[in-house]
């Protein structure tokens, strides 16, 4: 089942060979052998499974975590020698702002993988530069099997620190942006629109969802997944933002993930999640909610502030309201229509 982020979770119908697609798309982003050891700590489902049996089917071990413990996590990362972590935004955070020292424990590994999210370009930077790990940042849907695109560690594709991608299609994997409003028209290198997919990965369809599944799982085999993105001239995606989460202000485009990155630079945000609001002069304005690390004090202002020097002034959030938490499915995966629904009116 979906998510269910944008929208109530809905069922993909996922077959054998789907399966099969995506755990050799998985075995090639990681270039898995039998000489690795995967540590993971995912539900044994979905991206879990499918990881899992990815590492079982390249000969590799695999070390099963019942949940993420971080303590643990490193003691078993150094005690079997872990080669390829499983990891997420929330885990590389938690990681960057450890003790010093962690670093040893992990210090076989060749490889960690992040999905299922933004990761901010601040932490990014920070574990490139403590760890030395790269950082596998892999894009999909339960809808294609998990992983569609990915950035690399092959030799066909060098790893770089660019934080910004996703990386290429990966196995028989094809990729192109469509126009939001018009499916059939595909657009140029640079352009934002509608991210669509194709492949062996591709669900059949929603079960029991004859109408949904028409409109985006399309007869020529194309999948539109729902989220914003573009193409470089070196056939990199790009990942903008979900296009339900997409703000329209004034006619002005507002994509919430540029606007949390931002906000997170700030020294005193843990986390924050930025939302539209229905407006009656503008149609929409972005609205964020910030948890504050403990014992900070910083007011609405400053927020508001700090994101006016940093991003263009209709970009700058209207509101700020401050929670002690965000709404995440498994602790990690923005559910923004829950804030929209809990904060429609202010805080």
């Amino acid at each position: 089942y979906t998510s269910g982020t944008t929208t109530t979770p809905k069922g993909a119908m996922l077959t054998h060979g789907n399966w099969l697609a995506a755990i050799e798309n998985e075995i090639w982003v990681l270039q898995l052998s039998e000489e690795d050891v995967y540590l993971g700590f995912y539900p044994m489902f979905h991206v879990g499974l499918s990881w899992g049996i990815a590492a079982l089917k390249a000969g590799a071990t695999f070390v099963i975590m019942d949940r993420f413990e971080l303590e643990e996590y490193l003691e078993l990362a150094e005690k079997y020698k872990a080669t390829v972590l499983a990891g997420m935004p929330p885990v590389i955070h938690r990681l960057v702002n450890s003790p010093p020292g962690i670093e040893e424990k992990l210090k076989s590994a060749r490889v960690i993988i992040s999905g299922g999210g933004p990761l901010a370009e601040s932490i990014w930077k920070k574990f490139d530069e403590r760890f030395k790990i790269p950082i596998a940042n892999a894009y999909g849907l339960s809808e294609t099997i998990v992983v569609g695109t990915a950035t690399s560690t092959t030799p066909r594709l060098p790893y770089t620190l660019n934080f910004k991608s996703v990386g290429v299609p990966i196995g028989y994997t094809e990729v192109k942006i469509v126009d939001e409003n018009n499916p059939s028209k595909e657009l140029k290198p640079g352009e934002i629109g509608e991210v669509a997919l194709r492949g062996p990965g591709v669900a059949r369809g929603y079960w029991k969802r004859d109408e949904e599944s028409k409109k985006v799982f399309l007869p020529d085999g194309w999948f539109l997944t729902g989220d914003m993105g573009y193409l470089d001239e070196q056939g990199l995606l790009y990942i903008t933002d979900r296009k339900k989460d997409m703000i329209i202000m004034s006619g002005w485009k507002i994509y919430p993930t540029e606007v949390e990155n931002v906000i997170l630079q700030h020294p005193e945000v843990k986390d924050t999640a930025v939302f539209a609001r229905e407006d009656e002069m503008r149609g929409e304005i972005p609205v964020a909610v910030v948890v504050l690390k403990e014992g900070s004090n910083v007011g609405k202002e400053e927020i508001i502030a700090f994101c006016r020097e940093r991003l263009a002034n209709y970009k700058v959030p209207r509101d700020v309201i401050f929670a002690d938490s965000i709404p995440r499915v498994h602790g990690w995966k923005l559910l923004r229509r829950l804030l929209r629904e809990k904060y429609a009116k202010g805080s």
